[in-house]
């Protein structure tokens, strides 16, 4: 019996890396429907709305970040092409090693930098909008907001040791400590909206994130920190000038274009139309979110091998792989709306109360049809990217230009579903096809 759950198991690509990823965001699933019902019981529809903005105007770190946490992995992955790990540190080619760690020592400097200037204009920006959009607001967020705020920017420091070590090849490592994370974090958020914290229940959620993060680090992987802090210096060391900046402009343009294409709808919905439609608009996209994710997990836990594949020029076993675990992900996904799609029917028919915190099923029906011709483009431009190249920057600006400047106009003058609809027609006739222009080319060109 055992083997016969082993062999099913491999056929859809269920290896241990996928299975703790696959926990963890299984986790998320059911944490978030959990929280979900805690933030429909005990945060009133206004407060929802604040919920659920906050974590959009946060989404502002990538003005921040430029896409270093992405590169950062990717080059990883290259280097261990010739290393590999071995009792807690990393061995092998010792210039290999040398680029590796001087990788590491600039992502640090890099995000200590930008984690203070996110806090010192983040904090300011995100208070004056609050403020101007619902200036009577009857709800205490300003000190949620800041605490939050501060929470984030301590991970977004940590994040790139992450990120290293992702792409070193501990991607089930990082997924197993990232389930034990969300279960301590949404354990807490629950605890926090039951005894009445209200939205500081979000600040707690990254607060204990950031606790995590460190005590895993700290205990885990002391003995490789410790030997990327004695390493010498040495000439070989990876240029962020000649190496790094030429495809991280690129993605950063990427990655500031996907605010615009994903995180200004709740936003925009809440300075039109209110705190309560913005609340239903982001507890739907957070739930599509989950979905997406789940199913991307096929592809994120073979990013370092494709790296590694790449690196070793084996693009026949590359290709196979990507389309192996392409159509897997994608069917999970498509099974994944449709149940979702027949659960959010039965609520409405049945006019629960819970119906009432999220989008109609024909606008909610939207995000989920945009989510799957998303998943194309996530999957393309991962595998494009693996490469060390951003092709996919023309396809950002254009979508990030269609859909921002579509949603301000139709959300100014009209409802939530003429921007929905807008956005899913964009996704698909603009964002798929364009996405598969880049990709079958780039794959031409690379032969």
């Amino acid at each position: 019996m055992r083997i016969i759950v082993g062999n099913v198991l491999k056929k859809v690509g269920i290896d241990r890396a996928v299975s703790y990823v696959l926990f963890a965001r299984g986790w998320s699933v059911f944490a978030g429907l959990i929280t979900l019902y805690f933030i429909s019981h005990h945060l009133t529809k206004v407060e929802q709305g604040f919920y659920y903005t906050f974590a959009s105007v946060l989404a502002m770190q990538v003005f921040f970040e430029l896409g270093f946490s992405s590169v950062i992995s990717q080059f990883a992955s290259h280097e261990m092409a010739k290393l590999a790990w071995k009792d807690g540190v990393i061995t092998g080619d010792e210039q290999a090693k040398s680029r590796l760690f001087s990788l590491f020592k600039l992502a640090i400097k890099w995000y200590g930098v930008i984690a203070i200037l996110m806090l010192a204009i983040v904090t300011p920006a995100g208070y004056w909008f609050f403020n101007s959009s619902y200036p009577d607001s009857p709800v205490n967020w300003s000190w949620p907001w800041i605490v939050l705020v501060l929470c984030t920017c301590g991970n977004l420091f940590i994040s790139p040791v992450i990120a290293l070590l992702e792409g070193t090849g501990l991607v089930a490592d990082v997924a197993k400590m990232r389930l034990f994370q969300s279960v301590f974090s949404s354990t807490a958020a629950w605890l926090a909206l039951y005894f009445g914290a209200g939205l500081f229940a979000a600040a707690i959620i990254a607060l204990v994130t950031l606790c995590s993060n460190f005590i895993w680090i700290s205990l885990s992987k002391k003995m490789f920190l410790y030997s990327v802090y004695i390493s010498q210096k040495s000439e070989n060391i990876i240029s962020w000038k000649n190496e790094i900046f030429p495809m991280q402009w690129r993605i950063a343009i990427s990655w500031l274009s996907g605010f615009f294409i994903f995180q200004l709808f709740t936003p925009l919905t809440f300075k039109y139309h209110g705190p309560e439609a913005a609340g239903q608009l982001g507890m739907s996209f957070s739930i599509a979110n989950v979905l997406s994710s789940l199913a991307m997990a096929w592809i994120t836990t073979k990013t370092p091998w494709f790296g590694q594949l790449i690196a070793s020029k084996n693009f026949n076993e590359l290709d196979l792989l990507f389309k192996k675990v392409f159509w897997q992900s994608w069917g999970v996904l498509f099974v994944f709306v449709i149940l979702f799609t027949i659960a959010l029917l039965t609520i409405n028919y049945f006019n629960l109360p819970f119906a009432y915190r999220l989008l109609k099923p024909q606008e909610f029906l939207l995000i989920l049809c945009a989510v799957l011709a998303n998943h194309i483009v996530f999957a393309q431009a991962t595998y494009v990217r693996a490469h060390k190249c951003e092709p996919y920057l023309k396809h950002a600006i254009v979508l990030a230009v269609s859909i921002g400047v579509s949603s301000c106009l139709l959300i100014k003058y009209f409802d939530v579903f003429y921007m929905l609809f807008s956005y899913f027609m964009i996704s698909v006739f603009i964002g798929v096809l364009y996405s598969n222009y880049i990709y079958t080319h780039f794959k031409k060109r690379r032969r």
